[in-house]
């Protein structure tokens, strides 16, 4: 079981984890939902992770590369969404994708997502 008493790692995890992944129509609702949701309309870039807790903790903790100032890149691929905000529509565009993620760490645990 994971201790969820860390509050920057449950910031993160409300803010960019949807395991199993939300369905819905397309990946533009996707993001327009979302966002909704997460309470963060309007922000211009954000990622969604579609993989288990596990999965991204390992990242800090020997499954990730080492980049700058607990920054590190995942050895794998992970599935994601990014999201952008059309200021001209108000809506967003989702693009989901297959990808190594950049993270940063903090004892031990995911903080934040190079965007």
């Amino acid at each position: 079981m994971i201790d969820m008493g860390f509050p920057p790692f449950e910031q993160f995890l409300w803010e960019h984890w949807d395991y199993p992944k939300t369905q819905v129509s397309n990946q533009n609702t996707y993001c327009d939902i979302m966002m909704w949701k997460q309470e963060l309309y309007g922000k211009l870039k954000h990622t969604f992770i579609h993989e288990p807790i596990k999965k991204i903790i390992n990242v800090c903790r020997g499954e990730g590369k080492h980049l700058w100032d607990g920054w590190y890149q995942s050895k794998h691929f992970f599935n994601i969404t990014k999201c952008k905000f059309n200021c001209m529509f108000g809506h967003y565009t989702g693009l989901g994708m297959s990808t190594k993620i950049v993270i940063r760490c903090k004892y031990g645990f995911p903080v934040a997502i190079q965007e």
